[in-house]
């Protein structure tokens, strides 16, 4: 993979952050950083943010230690050594479009709040599941209580 495409994915969601909040993602990290209690969506956007950047940095890493190997291997043989590079690849790429993912996720599905978040939990004012109370056909049985001698 380029680094162009790389790069591509970073700017992407960064523009898409600062779309989300009408300011520059640098301002957005200051603001977070130097606010005392910062609101929840924000807070999260940065502290993703930075993980996708170290993500991308980790797999660009991996990717020229992945190529270095490749061009040194004889040609058509690939050693085990190459193919844990290209599996650490495939697993930083993973990492990195999942945090990738999450900062979308973040941004597209909470509304910017007026106040502190509230978790979804404490938001239901109801069952998950609708429930009837389970019909009871007997009494209960008494049972004697026996007294100790």
């Amino acid at each position: 993979m380029s680094e162009e495409a790389d790069d591509d994915v970073l700017l992407a969601v960064a523009r898409q952050i600062e779309d989300r909040f009408g300011a520059s993602l640098d301002d957005l990290r200051v603001t977070v950083r130097s606010s005392p209690a910062p609101s929840f969506l924000p807070s999260a956007v940065v502290r993703w943010y930075d993980d996708l950047e170290e993500a991308q940095s980790l797999l660009t890493s991996a990717e020229d230690e992945l190529v270095e190997a490749l061009q040194r291997a004889p040609a058509g043989e690939l050693d085990e050594q190459v193919m844990t590079l290209a599996q650490r690849v495939n697993t930083a790429l993973t990492i990195r479009d999942g945090r990738a993912l999450t900062v979308r996720h973040l941004l597209e599905d909470y509304p910017l709040p007026a106040q502190p978040a509230i978790s979804r939990a404490v938001r239901r004012t109801g069952p998950v599941l609708s429930t009837t109370p389970v019909p009871r056909t007997a009494a209960p049985v008494s049972v004697p209580v026996r007294s100790r001698r």
